[in-house]
């Protein structure tokens, strides 16, 4: 009697236990060493059997990034929504951007640390197309974020987009930090209370967003940064 075929639930979960092994791979061993050899190994299973699933090493790099970004979007609006005013929504927001960080590291490392391919390396590749779904999923949150300092604006154009751009990395450098050197327990080496650092820096970063929304308010003139975006 020929195998029933599987149900979604079961295709679903074959995939998301692929990329769970692919994931370890990467972190611990590194992408260089991540193949559909060995995560068959790992799963006892044919190469071929991957195959079904993923095309090859690079498809699973990005699904990774895609399942990790889906993850910080879906937290950043589960966080944030329930808060009508924007200033809560953006304090909401930083506070789930470092929950994520410090309780899914391995995703995060993946990433934001580790010097796996990203959408650029793929640019004229067949994978192209997939390298840009993971890119727009990326660019998701990093809008979440860019939301609230363009509600403070008036539309001036590509000043103001090159000023959201560039506080929003500015944010998002600081945030990178905060969580890379907790995950890393350096601030463990050096600080009692690390808890304690990780939300007063929290707070800063929200008072830093106000100080943007009171100096526009004042009539202050926004400088036009120097860096571009892509």
């Amino acid at each position: 009697m020929p195998k029933a075929p599987m149900s979604r639930e079961e295709v679903e979960s074959t995939r998301a236990k692929i990329l769970d092994t692919a994931l370890d791979i990467i972190i611990n061993e590194g992408f260089s060493n991540l193949s559909i050899r060995n995560i068959a190994a790992r799963l006892g299973v044919t190469a071929t059997t991957i195959y079904n699933y993923y095309a090859n090493k690079d498809e699973l790099n990005l699904m990774i990034r895609v399942r990790g970004f889906e993850t910080l979007y879906d937290l950043l609006i589960e966080r944030s929504s329930p808060f009508e005013d924007i200033d809560l929504r953006f304090a909401a927001m930083i506070r789930a951007y470092v929950a994520f960080g410090l309780t899914y590291p391995s995703y995060y490392d993946i990433m934001f640390n580790l010097n796996t391919p990203k959408y650029l390396d793929y640019v004229g590749t067949a994978i192209e197309s997939v390298a840009y779904h993971e890119k727009q999923t990326a660019l998701k949150c990093l809008e979440l974020f860019a939301q609230p300092i363009r509600s403070y604006l008036h539309d001036d154009g590509e000043m103001d987009d090159q000023f959201i751009l560039y506080q929003v990395v500015k944010f998002w450098s600081d945030l990178h930090g905060l969580i890379a050197l907790c995950n890393s327990r350096l601030f463990h080496e050096v600080l009692d209370d690390v808890e304690a650092f990780v939300e007063e820096r929290i707070s800063d970063l929200i008072a830093d967003l106000l100080q943007i929304k009171q100096r526009i308010d004042a009539g202050e003139a926004i400088s036009k940064p120097k860096t571009k975006s892509r």
